[in-house]
């Protein structure tokens, strides 16, 4: 059977890592507990549900075996796609609320007005 290069699995399971660990802390300190709730649970049983299917494949690599599934119209399949938009659309979220604050924080002020407003 063949599988995919290493550096793809890591990256992987470092996007899931850093989800399901983010979205932990969110629920810790209630921040957006219906997505943070979602992202656990699609941080944790996608990857279980996708390395089910993939020990089942016959041939090619898990994308292959994912993305035939996919037009067969397999539940499995669809499932593990919308946990993964869902861990990018947490991803979105995480990165929106990082550099918001970070905005926050270390905004700078120019030392010349603002050419865009006329008073």
């Amino acid at each position: 059977m063949e599988t995919l290069p290493s550096w793809v699995w890591g990256f992987y399971y470092g996007f899931i890592l850093i989800a399901l660990v983010s979205s932990i802390v969110y629920l810790i300190r209630k921040q957006r507990k219906l997505l943070a709730t979602l992202t656990i649970v699609s941080a944790v049983f996608g990857p279980i549900i996708f390395f089910l299917q993939s020990l089942l494949r016959a041939s090619g690599t898990e994308m292959d075996n994912l993305w035939h599934s996919l037009g067969q119209g397999k539940i499995w399949a669809l499932f593990v796609l919308l946990a993964l938009m869902e861990m990018l659309l947490w991803f979105v979220t995480l990165m929106k609320d990082l550099f918001g604050q970070w905005g926050k924080t270390n905004s700078l002020k120019l030392p010349w007005p603002d050419s865009h407003h006329i008073e």
